[in-house]
């Protein structure tokens, strides 16, 4: 059984909301559950159109595609969201860039299909040593620079830039998803995230308040949430964790 509790939130300085997500408990296409959330940019609020569209995209081909190969689905279905962000930014003109973040994950079963584009995330909490992993890769130039070892994450230089995304859905003709699958063990939580979150509290804080069985789903989300506003809510801020557990299949 898999439960989720999303929340988005416009944060502390921002005057509209960027970010966008989806979630469903109930099958879409080949999938029992699925997330989605994304982290829209482009001026004259263009961003908030992008995160929509890209997500709607996303759901409707999800649900139409016949083939049943959870990661080909997923990787249509990105193709056709960049598609469909590219075509809305030519319809209002094309002026300005359009273009949105995106981490989903689609569930079958205690199985996950995963992928992500640019900078939200998606990490894999709990288990036998209550450890969090970040799943997804940061597309970002500091990222890229640090891999050619041109740079050292969490130096100076590295918080100025960690903002400057690589790849986005809608920005080229083509883009490339990371994917990822992975089996989740009992009582695991999956949390995807834009970075509204990740640059206001630290990966333990995270980890902490996610395994915090004190409080309801619900309540951890929100708690989140307000965490990231209390410490300068710079940003935009989604957070959606879900729970799964095994007995209760």
């Amino acid at each position: 059984m898999i439960r989720i509790a999303g929340r988005t939130d416009t944060g502390i300085l921002r005057t509209n909301n960027e970010d966008a997500f989806f979630i469903s408990t109930e099958p879409v296409g080949i999938f029992d559950a699925l997330i989605v959330v994304c982290d829209g940019m482009g001026g004259h609020s263009f961003g908030e159109v992008a995160s929509r569209v890209c997500i709607e995209a996303v759901v409707e081909d999800l649900l139409s595609e016949p083939v049943d190969n959870p990661m080909l689905i997923i990787e249509q279905a990105v193709s056709m969201a960049n598609l469909a962000v590219r075509k809305e930014s030519e319809r209002r003109g094309g002026t300005d860039i359009m273009g949105t973040t995106l981490v989903l994950a689609g569930i079958i079963g205690d199985h996950v299909y995963a992928a992500n584009i640019g900078d939200s995330r998606l990490y894999l909490i709990g288990g036998k040593d209550y450890t969090i992993t970040q799943i997804s890769k940061d597309h970002t130039f500091v990222e890229e620079q640090v891999e050619r070892g041109l740079l050292e994450r969490d130096s100076e230089e590295y918080e100025k830039q960690k903002n400057m995304i690589t790849r986005a859905v809608g920005v080229y003709a083509e883009v490339e998803a990371d994917l990822y699958e992975l089996t989740l063990s009992d009582d695991q939580y999956l949390l995807l995230c834009t970075d509204g979150l990740t640059n206001m509290v630290s990966d333990l804080l995270i980890k902490n308040l996610a395994l915090d069985v004190s409080f309801d789903l619900e309540k951890r989300v929100e708690t989140l949430t307000a965490l990231a506003n209390r410490n300068g809510g710079r940003d935009n801020i989604t957070v959606v964790l879900a729970h799964y557990l095994e007995e209760a299949c």
